[in-house]
Protein backbone atom coordinates (compact mmCIF):
# COMPACT_ATOMS: atom_id res chain seq x y z
CA UNK A 1 0.00 0.00 0.00
CA UNK A 2 2.81 2.43 0.89
CA UNK A 3 4.53 1.64 -2.39
CA UNK A 4 1.41 2.37 -4.40
CA UNK A 5 0.83 5.62 -2.54
CA UNK A 6 4.45 6.63 -3.00
CA UNK A 7 4.34 5.86 -6.72
CA UNK A 8 1.10 7.79 -7.19
CA UNK A 9 2.37 10.81 -5.33
CA UNK A 10 5.66 10.73 -7.21
CA UNK A 11 3.87 10.55 -10.55
CA UNK A 12 1.62 13.47 -9.66
CA UNK A 13 4.50 15.64 -8.54
CA UNK A 14 6.56 14.80 -11.59
CA UNK A 15 3.68 15.71 -13.87
CA UNK A 16 3.04 18.87 -11.91
CA UNK A 17 6.68 19.93 -12.00
CA UNK A 18 7.20 19.25 -15.67
CA UNK A 19 4.03 21.17 -16.46
CA UNK A 20 5.02 24.08 -14.23
CA UNK A 21 8.29 24.69 -16.03
CA UNK A 22 6.41 25.33 -19.27
CA UNK A 23 3.15 26.82 -18.07
CA UNK A 24 1.89 30.32 -17.73
CA UNK A 25 2.05 31.32 -14.04
CA UNK A 26 -1.61 32.33 -14.20
CA UNK A 27 -2.53 28.84 -15.37
CA UNK A 28 -0.60 27.35 -12.44
CA UNK A 29 -2.64 29.47 -10.05
CA UNK A 30 -5.88 28.39 -11.72
CA UNK A 31 -4.87 24.74 -11.32
CA UNK A 32 -3.94 25.26 -7.67
CA UNK A 33 -7.28 26.94 -7.00
CA UNK A 34 -9.14 24.08 -8.68
CA UNK A 35 -7.10 21.57 -6.69
CA UNK A 36 -7.95 23.24 -3.38
CA UNK A 37 -11.66 23.29 -4.23
CA UNK A 38 -11.55 19.70 -5.46
CA UNK A 39 -9.78 18.40 -2.35
CA UNK A 40 -12.01 20.41 -0.02
CA UNK A 41 -15.09 18.87 -1.60
CA UNK A 42 -13.77 15.31 -1.95
CA UNK A 43 -12.35 15.14 1.57
CA UNK A 44 -15.21 17.07 3.14
CA UNK A 45 -13.01 19.47 5.07
CA UNK A 46 -14.75 21.72 7.56
CA UNK A 47 -13.61 25.33 7.71
CA UNK A 48 -11.83 24.62 11.01
CA UNK A 49 -10.03 21.61 9.52
CA UNK A 50 -9.12 23.58 6.42
CA UNK A 51 -7.55 26.37 8.46
CA UNK A 52 -5.19 23.86 10.08
CA UNK A 53 -4.74 21.54 7.11
CA UNK A 54 -3.92 23.83 4.18
CA UNK A 55 -0.81 25.51 5.61
CA UNK A 56 0.65 22.07 6.42
CA UNK A 57 -0.31 20.64 3.01
CA UNK A 58 1.13 23.67 1.18
CA UNK A 59 4.40 23.36 3.10
CA UNK A 60 4.60 19.68 2.18
CA UNK A 61 4.00 20.50 -1.49
CA UNK A 62 6.71 23.16 -1.39
CA UNK A 63 9.22 20.73 0.11
CA UNK A 64 8.20 17.94 -2.23
CA UNK A 65 8.46 20.14 -5.30
CA UNK A 66 11.96 21.21 -4.22
CA UNK A 67 12.98 17.55 -3.98
CA UNK A 68 11.47 16.78 -7.38
CA UNK A 69 13.18 19.81 -8.93
CA UNK A 70 16.47 18.51 -7.55
CA UNK A 71 15.79 15.01 -8.90
CA UNK A 72 14.91 16.38 -12.34
CA UNK A 73 18.08 18.48 -12.34
CA UNK A 74 20.09 15.36 -11.51
CA UNK A 75 18.40 13.41 -14.30
CA UNK A 76 18.90 16.22 -16.80
CA UNK A 77 22.58 16.58 -15.86
CA UNK A 78 23.24 13.34 -17.72
CA UNK A 79 21.72 14.66 -20.96
CA UNK A 80 24.60 16.82 -22.08
CA UNK A 81 26.82 15.36 -24.77
CA UNK A 82 30.05 15.15 -22.78
CA UNK A 83 31.45 11.71 -22.10
CA UNK A 84 30.63 10.33 -18.67
CA UNK A 85 32.26 7.56 -16.72
CA UNK A 86 30.63 4.54 -15.12
CA UNK A 87 31.53 6.05 -11.74
CA UNK A 88 29.71 9.27 -12.64
CA UNK A 89 26.54 7.35 -13.53
CA UNK A 90 26.76 5.24 -10.36
CA UNK A 91 26.98 8.36 -8.19
CA UNK A 92 24.18 10.02 -10.13
CA UNK A 93 22.00 6.93 -9.82
CA UNK A 94 22.57 6.80 -6.07
CA UNK A 95 21.75 10.51 -5.71
CA UNK A 96 18.49 10.04 -7.62
CA UNK A 97 17.54 7.10 -5.39
CA UNK A 98 18.41 9.12 -2.28
CA UNK A 99 16.07 11.86 -3.50
CA UNK A 100 13.27 9.29 -3.89
CA UNK A 101 13.94 8.07 -0.35
CA UNK A 102 13.85 11.63 0.99
CA UNK A 103 10.52 12.13 -0.72
CA UNK A 104 9.17 8.96 0.87
CA UNK A 105 10.34 10.14 4.30
CA UNK A 106 8.74 13.52 3.67
CA UNK A 107 5.41 11.89 2.81
CA UNK A 108 5.65 9.70 5.89
CA UNK A 109 6.39 12.75 8.07
CA UNK A 110 3.47 14.71 6.67
CA UNK A 111 1.14 11.74 6.94
CA UNK A 112 1.67 11.93 10.71
CA UNK A 113 0.99 15.67 10.65
CA UNK A 114 -2.20 15.14 8.64
CA UNK A 115 -3.37 12.47 11.07
CA UNK A 116 -2.88 14.96 13.92
CA UNK A 117 -5.19 17.42 12.12
CA UNK A 118 -7.75 15.18 10.40
CA UNK A 119 -9.48 11.89 11.11
CA UNK A 120 -7.74 8.97 9.39
CA UNK A 121 -10.67 8.51 7.01
CA UNK A 122 -10.19 12.05 5.70
CA UNK A 123 -6.45 11.51 5.28
CA UNK A 124 -7.18 8.49 3.11
CA UNK A 125 -9.74 10.56 1.20
CA UNK A 126 -7.02 13.18 0.69
CA UNK A 127 -4.74 10.67 -0.99
CA UNK A 128 -7.59 9.37 -3.11
CA UNK A 129 -8.66 12.90 -4.04
CA UNK A 130 -5.11 13.74 -5.19
CA UNK A 131 -5.27 10.78 -7.58
CA UNK A 132 -8.74 11.78 -8.75
CA UNK A 133 -7.59 15.35 -9.31
CA UNK A 134 -4.66 14.13 -11.43
CA UNK A 135 -7.13 12.18 -13.57
CA UNK A 136 -9.41 15.20 -13.82
CA UNK A 137 -6.48 17.41 -14.83
CA UNK A 138 -5.31 14.94 -17.46
CA UNK A 139 -8.82 14.80 -18.93
CA UNK A 140 -8.94 18.59 -19.05
CA UNK A 141 -5.59 18.70 -20.82
CA UNK A 142 -6.73 16.10 -23.33
CA UNK A 143 -9.88 18.10 -24.04
CA UNK A 144 -7.80 21.19 -24.73
CA UNK A 145 -5.49 19.21 -27.02
CA UNK A 146 -8.49 17.76 -28.87
CA UNK A 147 -9.93 21.24 -29.40
CA UNK A 148 -6.69 22.68 -30.84
CA UNK A 149 -6.70 23.02 -34.62
CA UNK A 150 -4.27 20.72 -36.42
CA UNK A 151 -1.20 22.40 -37.89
Amino acid sequence: MKTILFAAVTLFCTLQLSAQRHMDPNMIEVIKTKKVAFINEEVGLTSQEGEKFWPVYNQMEKERLALLDHKRDLEESSEDKTAKTEDYYRKLSNEIVQTHLKEGKLIEEYNSKFLAILPAEKVVKLYRSERKFRSFLMQEMRKKDDNKPAK
